[in-house]
């Protein structure tokens, strides 16, 4: 419904979240492919809009797919408040069973609410089923294990050893020390320190620098444009 106008970063977040949903709606019935199998047919065949050539979908693709056709539960149970409370609770995880980013939990949210309007807007359904239930962003914990998280001489020899990496001509190693320098530093997010140029920086030779972020670079994979190219 609204596929053509976003764009293909949020293609790929809107696709896993229509995963998510499907995979909640299915009934446990014989033959069920493995989970990694039930993945990669959604992910990359039954929530992607088809380029114009032509693709062989493998077998045990067809197959997980006309499994998920004869195990999903019909639209009409979303009627009842408990089913429809189980799928949110289930969009509030990961697939390994944590609570999922607040973030995360919205988006998956969003397009729930945009599915279930458009089956109304079709006639599939009578009404909203999520109109009664009362939904709110599930609590994530804040506080960061210092375990998982590198110290100041462990960030030095990381930033030490990705200078090696690559070529010195093409300079793969000094851009990634730049990359994972500014996320360590300056508390740049990935797609905010892919898109830092030397004019964006204020770089002293003593002191604090500072860095002005002005766009950002989200990475999405070819699959999810229009042209079937990766975007950039």
């Amino acid at each position: 419904m609204r596929w053509p106008l976003i764009a293909a970063k949020t293609r790929d977040e809107t696709n896993d979240a229509l995963c998510e949903i499907t995979r909640a709606m299915l009934r446990d019935v014989r033959g069920r492919p493995s989970d990694e199998l039930l993945r990669r047919a959604m992910r990359g065949w039954a929530f992607v809009v088809p380029r114009p050539e032509l693709r062989q979908m493998p077998a045990d693709v067809r197959l997980a797919l006309r499994w998920v056709a004869g195990a999903s539960r019909h639209l009409a149970v979303l009627m009842d408040p408990a089913v429809m409370r189980s799928l949110l609770t289930a969009l509030r995880l990961n697939q390994d069973g944590a609570v999922a980013a607040a973030e995360t939990q919205r988006h998956k949210h969003k397009v729930l609410v945009n599915a279930v309007r458009y089956a109304v807007e079709q006639r599939k359904l009578p009404a909203d089923p999520l109109a009664p239930i009362k939904w709110t962003v599930a609590e994530t914990v804040d506080q960061v294990d210092p375990r998982v998280v590198a110290n100041l001489s462990q960030a030095r020899s990381l930033l030490c050893a990705v200078s090696y990496v690559g070529g010195y001509r093409r300079a793969h190693g000094r851009r990634l020390v730049g990359l994972f320098a500014g996320m360590y530093y300056a508390g740049l997010r990935p797609a905010e320190a892919v898109g830092v140029s030397l004019p964006n920086c204020v770089l002293p030779a003593e002191g604090w620098g500072q860095v002005t972020v002005h766009r950002t670079l989200p990475q999405a994979g070819k699959r999810w444009t229009d042209t079937g190219r990766a975007p950039g």
